[in-house]
């Protein structure tokens, strides 16, 4: 009986064997392999090349962004403005109307600085005797009458409020047409003194220039009663008064030529 021994091929014949036979029947398949092992080695330049692009997009991004706030500053900035402007031409128009009611010469004038002692005692103007302001002419907002021309220099004039402690104006309280002189008040605001102890007082009364002299005409708005009392000698009652004019905000008023004698 014969026994027949397998031969062991040479492991270098395998090998070779197994290449010819991929390079025969599978053609494509060791240019997957090439193709692989190049992927490999370039994918770590791959993801730097990715992350430096990143970058540069982020820079460019975060510049963008810059320069959008900036527009948005600047938008904002010109939105402000016409704000203001438009703001201002409101003003300026219920001013007109008001003016149109007065039937004096006024000269309309713009806040350019407050009291240096005490804002609440005067405002700074910039108009001055070249634009024909002059002394003790009353001025007012369309809300109403804030004071008196006090100083006057050729282009700027100061104007005494009505809060003002030296300030004295003739008034009357507009239901009851009682008689009384509106003093400013050391602490702020304004009162009405000399009032009849033998007239009611209201909250809420209108106060209004009573025309005494030739300075302030007859008929001003000025404010309203918030409370009343009596006098500490118990002769007069007064009146606290707050006025029509907000005079922590006042950037435009006219200024009244009474004695101008050129009427609309």
């Amino acid at each position: 009986m014969r026994i027949y021994r397998i031969r062991k091929f040479p492991a270098k014949l395998v090998i070779i064997l197994l290449i010819v036979a991929i390079i025969v029947f599978k053609p494509h398949f060791l240019s997957g392999m090439m193709d692989f092992a190049f992927d490999t080695v370039l994918r770590p330049f791959k993801f730097l090349n990715t992350a430096r692009n990143y970058i540069v997009h982020l820079g460019k991004f975060s510049g963008e962004n810059l320069s959008l706030r900036q527009r948005l500053g600047e938008l904002s900035v010109r939105l402000t403005r016409m704000e203001d402007i438009a703001r201002e031409n409101e003003r300026l128009r219920a001013m007109l109307n008001f003016q149109k009611r007065l039937q004096y010469t006024t000269v309309i004038a713009s806040v350019v600085g407050r009291d240096s002692t005490d804002w609440r005692k005067g405002i700074i103007i910039d108009k001055g005797r070249v634009d024909g302001i002059k002394e003790h002419m009353p001025c007012a907002t369309a809300n109403g009458l804030i004071g008196l021309v006090t100083e006057v220099t050729p282009h700027s004039s100061k104007v005494m409020l009505i809060t003002d402690p030296n300030s004295r104006i003739g008034v009357l309280l507009e239901e009851s047409r009682q008689s009384g002189v509106l003093v400013g008040l050391r602490e702020g605001g304004c009162k009405v003194i000399y009032l009849s102890m033998d007239e009611d007082v209201k909250k809420g009364d209108k106060v209004v220039t009573a025309g005494f002299g030739p300075l302030i005409p007859k008929g001003l708005p000025v404010g309203e009663v918030t409370n009343f009392g009596t006098e500490e000698v118990g002769l007069y009652r007064y009146a606290a008064v707050r006025p029509f004019q907000d005079l922590g905000k006042i950037e435009e008023i006219m200024c009244i030529d009474v004695n101008d004698g050129n009427k609309y």
